[in-house]
């Protein structure tokens, strides 16, 4: 069966995770998790970055996964029984604007793809509302935790696809107004003022770039009228669609490469620490 994310290729040629993975792996490694940590995972979805940190946790620690969206809960719950985890780890609805935990009870907190832009205009560089998300991490990290957050900088081919539909389908825009809203596109100068505003210390912020690879073309379309839902909706015409696939077929040529297309993404990791 092929993967329907894009893998990344490892120097052997061989396909690593994919990037929603690959990402969380990288939010878990690059954090300060104790053995014994009491964590918390903001928009957890189905516990991919939770998984991840919880490796370096041992049975003394617990983690717990939040999200106001809770279909995908079942697949993290699933995954926390079949490890042997049910005493570990538990997934709750939440809001994150409203995190219903005491003060002071967890040492880290990791929040990977959830967006600041509803607080912080990254372009403007300045905030447009109040970052109760960031008071309410504030409030319940222990003095000396940490917080870690992951953003999108860049997603390549998310990018191109909707400069595609610029070029090749104008009349379809996003309904948001500001393109295609699947990632909020941060920066790192953002997530520093984001973390100093909410009163962290021993802010550092890691960027890195990935290629990634889809091994066919059609699994790449499949992607796109994925994460490019808003725009792909739209167009209710097949014969439309058709056209517009081949067109961005033709183009896309330029991103083939043996192993398959290949597109690079780019994400800044901001990490900062509760004063004690």
């Amino acid at each position: 069966m092929e993967e329907f994310w894009a893998c990344l290729y490892r120097p052997s040629g061989h396909p690593g995770p994919n990037y929603w993975t690959y990402f969380a792996e990288r939010l878990a490694h690059l954090a300060t998790i104790s053995s014994e940590a009491t964590l918390l995972d903001l928009g957890t979805c189905d516990g991919n970055v939770l998984f991840k940190a919880m490796k370096k946790v041992t049975a003394r620690g617990y983690g717990i996964g939040i999200d106001i969206d809770y279909d995908d809960f079942y697949a993290g719950v699933a995954e926390a029984i079949r490890r042997g985890w049910k005493e570990k780890i538990a997934f709750v609805q939440m809001d994150a604007n409203r995190i219903g935990f005491q003060t002071e009870t967890f040492h880290t907190v990791l929040a990977n793809f959830v967006g600041w832009d509803d607080y912080y205009d990254f372009d403007r560089m300045e905030f447009i509302s109040s970052d109760k998300m960031v008071s309410e991490i504030m409030r319940i990290l222990r003095p000396s935790g940490q917080v870690g957050i992951g953003t999108w900088v860049e997603q390549s081919d998310i990018d191109w696809i909707a400069e595609a539909f610029m070029k090749y389908l104008p009349e379809y825009k996003a309904a948001s107004g500001k393109g295609i809203a699947c990632y909020s596109k941060e920066n790192p100068e953002g997530q520093k003022v984001i973390l100093q505003n909410g009163g962290f210390d021993n802010i550092r912020v890691h960027v890195e770039t990935t290629d990634f690879v889809s091994p066919y073309a059609g699994t790449w379309w499949r992607q796109m009228k994925h994460a490019a839902n808003e725009y792909f909706r739209q167009v209710s015409d097949p014969e439309k669609l058709d056209g517009f696939k081949d067109q961005v077929f033709v183009d896309l040529h330029q991103f083939q490469y043996p192993e398959g297309i290949r597109f690079s993404k780019t994400v800044s990791f901001a990490f900062g620490t509760k004063p004690t």
